[in-house]
């Protein structure tokens, strides 16, 4: 009996003490210069920033503050990043795999949860280097491109279902060429939506 009262009493504290800790977990105030920005930066700005694919800008905390709510839904769902792969079957560990980690979505999460505070604004978060969004993403592994071809201008509603172009462009080669890689761009003051 004396050891029932024991074992009791001794998973009973263990029980106390971890549930003490997960409360001052959650008690930690998120913010976005001390938490958020660097996940910002190292995983959303590549499209969400002046002159990429993305439909808003993420490049600081006033830019990103509006978008919360919304941000918080699509990385606890995992919409965002864009991860078009199945994520349950065949191998998972990828080299350059650019989904968020649980770590990471849990930290934007709670931000959100927490009304999305910008904290100290003594600490500047780092900004993202990346290449001009107007440029060849690929120069510095494979320079300059070797062939650019133009396509047709083609508009798309903002509203209706997939539009599936059929439209073929001549690429005016002459002799069979290998790809090492690709980049679709819109043209001109186009916006990709």
């Amino acid at each position: 009996m004396k050891n029932v009262r024991q074992t009791s009493a001794l998973l009973g504290g263990a029980v106390a003490l971890a549930l003490g800790m997960g409360a001052q977990a959650q008690e930690r105030e998120v913010t976005y210069n001390g938490d958020v920005a660097q996940i910002i930066n190292e995983n959303c700005v590549v499209c969400h920033r002046e002159g990429g694919v993305g439909p808003m800008q993420f490049e600081n905390y006033d830019q990103v503050r509006p978008w919360a709510p919304l941000i918080s839904y699509k990385v606890e769902n995992r919409e965002m990043p864009p991860y078009a792969y199945d994520q349950h079957v065949g191998i998972q560990d990828l080299e350059g795999d650019w989904r968020l980690a649980d770590e990471e979505i849990e930290t934007i999460v709670a931000w959100v949860e927490q009304g999305a505070p910008l904290g100290d604004t003594d600490i500047v978060p780092p900004v993202a280097e990346l290449p001009d969004a107007n440029g060849w993403t690929f120069e510095p592994m494979f320079g300059k491109p070797h062939l650019i071809v133009p396509s047709m201008a083609y508009d798309i509603p903002a509203n209706g279902n997939d539009l599936w172009s059929k439209e073929f462009t001549d690429p005016k080669l002459t002799e069979d060429r290998c790809i090492k890689a690709v980049q679709v761009k819109p043209r001109g003051d186009a916006k990709a939506v």
